[in-house]
């Protein structure tokens, strides 16, 4: 589901940076962020994770 407050954020055009640093203030994680949590539950490896996944900004 989308929040509210991202739903005016995309009613008002905002930059896809802003949406995600609203997102992440509700507590989504990235794609990185999991792949690493499942890294250390040995679920895949780091160089898995790099691979697949773009730099966080």
């Amino acid at each position: 589901p989308v929040s509210e407050a991202i739903r005016r954020l995309i009613i008002k055009r905002a930059s896809a940076a802003v949406i995600k640093n609203q997102a992440m203030t509700e507590g989504m994680k990235t794609l990185r962020v999991v792949g690493i949590e499942k890294a250390l539950e040995g679920v895949t490896s780091l160089e898995e994770v790099w691979r697949v996944t773009a730099e966080d900004h």
